[in-house]
């Protein structure tokens, strides 16, 4: 059987300092003549609000670096067992583990790298990686996220942040504005920041220039959260269709218009915006 070498952690987002880990991964299984194997995790382990990828995100980004299986460990399952006890039963058997360099395990994140390193002897440390003297970490990206700075966002990720979803029904208040948008239904717990965004959309693996909103429609005194996006110079119908949309720049905070007329200006003028970054 040939010998695996594998790589643990939460990897929410697959940022630079993810890729790195893995890609020390790969390098060291192909010096060992060996596959490679990450293990991550269903859910966060705080109670955290939002994720940069959803479950099945994170699994195709990871697959994408060459990774040869990934395997979700469910959190509820492991996280009252010791240091100890989560390295016996998940970490004994592989050849080699690489590891970022603040990777907690075990119940109450009692254990550390240096303890695995102590289990087992073919160990790497990754170290950190940081972008103009920050460390970066998924909690940075997600605070960078929530504030508007998208293209910091999509710098530190390497790729441009998306959302994906079905198109459903809405309450066709962009159509009565002269401005006809898709709701898109988002999986529940990805980060939804909140604005006008320039946007890229992907239908049927077609892209498409676009206006995304984020909120909470203000100026129509809805409560509810909802995601929205405008296509540039496109007419068919897409209903029930699945959209992908990746966010280019921050336009503008939302907010409450006056009046119908003082918003559909503005739009007009987020849209004039937006060809700038597209």
């Amino acid at each position: 059987m040939k010998k695996e070498i594998v790589a643990i952690g939460m990897f929410d987002g697959v940022h630079i300092g993810h890729q790195k880990v893995l890609k020390i991964m790969v390098k060291y299984a192909n010096k060992n003549k060996a596959n490679t194997v990450v293990l991550t995790f269903d859910h966060l382990p705080t109670k955290q609000a939002g994720n940069l990828s959803t479950l099945d995100e994170k699994i195709v980004l990871i697959k994408s670096l060459g990774i040869k299986k990934v395997k979700v460990i469910k959190f509820d399952k492991v996280k009252n067992l010791t240091p100890k006890e989560f390295f016996n039963l998940y970490l004994k058997k592989y050849f080699g583990i690489t590891i970022g360099y603040n990777f907690k395990f075990g119940k109450n994140k009692e254990g550390h790298a240096k303890q695995i390193k102590r289990y087992c002897k073919n160990t790497i440390i990754a170290g950190p990686i940081k972008y103009k003297g920050l460390v970066i970490s998924s909690t940075y990206i997600k605070n960078s996220l929530k504030k508007g700075n998208i293209e910091l966002v999509n710098t530190l990720l390497n790729r441009k942040y998306s959302l994906e979803g079905k198109v459903i029904k809405g309450y066709g208040l962009g159509k009565k504005l002269g401005f006809p948008t898709a709701n898109i239904s988002v999986e529940q717990n990805k980060i939804l920041p909140n604005g006008i965004f320039a946007s890229y959309a992907y239908i049927n693996n077609k892209r498409y220039y676009s206006l995304t909103y984020i909120g909470k429609r203000p100026t129509f005194n809805t409560n509810k959260i909802s995601v929205e996006i405008y296509i540039l110079k496109f007419s068919k119908s897409i209903y029930n269709k699945k959209i992908c949309i990746e966010l280019i720049s921050k336009i503008r905070d939302d907010k409450k218009f006056s009046s119908i007329g003082k918003l559909k200006n503005q739009i007009k003028e987020d849209i004039r915006v937006a060809h700038k970054y597209l």
